[in-house]
């Protein structure tokens, strides 16, 4: 029911946040044909282009997918579909965190493709060229574990943290749009975003006045005197706790939503 409903409730909308890349491409192309200018477009600039794309899917894809599963009067055929509430939040957790950002960026990468292909553009290189300077990597790496094998693995120990990180922010992103879709009933996304500014702007005096608080305190923290070994524990234990509790978030967030579909009245 999901995948034949998807195109007249998000494919329109999924198809011009897919073309977003395109219309930049033309407008640096119009550019490049006035005198002196001569725009390019580097395969990294276009890959941010490409995760901003499946960033704005990620936001839009519940409000557009589900849309009337908290409506009193709409929601009564989502509410009477023949599925439990598990199947119907295992189905919005499908269609929200992979296929519908998965089919923007495979269809962002087949129009930056064509659009490579097309001489007189900004683009010059194929959007996977980055790709081919990992080759050199691994002697770069070896080399740091022949002179520093310490460093080698704080490098390791960051790069992978750092992609736990991306993906928590990405299940992060999803599961906040997710669950705002079961509360507000009208401009869900620009509710949601109004509402994230005033919580960051909260959050941010109390941890700012904190600091400030720290910084003025008779609290002992030299960290120019502080051992190697204890400030690499103090990033890594900094890491960690972060990632976690980005964790926890997240799957509060994902059984809230769970438990708001389940006990919804309509």
């Amino acid at each position: 029911m999901d995948f034949r409903g998807m195109w007249p409730r998000f494919g329109m909308s999924m198809l011009i946040i897919t073309l977003i890349p395109a219309a930049i491409w033309i407008f640096c192309t119009l550019l490049n044909f006035l005198p002196s200018v001569n725009i390019s477009i580097s395969p990294l600039t276009r890959w941010f282009f490409l995760g901003a794309t499946v960033v704005i899917c990620l936001i839009m894809a519940p409000s557009r997918m589900f849309k009337t599963c908290n409506l009193p009067k709409d929601g009564i055929y989502y509410a009477m579909l023949p599925a439990s509430h598990l199947e119907k939040f295992c189905s919005q957790l499908l269609f929200c965190v992979i296929v519908c950002p998965f089919l923007c960026l495979l269809a962002g990468v087949v129009a930056d493709l064509f659009l490579t292909l097309l001489q007189f553009g900004p683009y010059h290189e194929w959007i996977w060229s980055p790709l081919r300077h990992l080759s050199s990597l691994g002697p770069d790496l070896a080399a740091i574990s022949e002179e520093d094998a310490e460093a080698l693995e704080i490098i390791k120990f960051g790069f992978g943290w750092f992609v736990v990180a991306c993906i928590l922010s990405y299940l992060c992103d999803s599961a906040t749009f997710m669950f705002t879709n079961t509360i507000f009933k009208s401009h869900k996304v620009l509710k949601t975003i109004l509402a994230l500014i005033v919580i960051n702007f909260v959050v941010s005096a109390i941890s700012n006045g904190l600091l400030v608080g720290l910084l003025f305190s008779n609290l002992d923290m030299d960290f120019s005197n502080m051992a190697m070994d204890d400030l690499k524990l103090f990033v890594k234990t900094s890491l960690i706790v972060g990632n976690v509790f980005n964790a926890i978030i997240v799957t509060g967030l994902f059984v809230w939503t769970y438990f708001r579909l389940k006990r919804m009245k309509y």
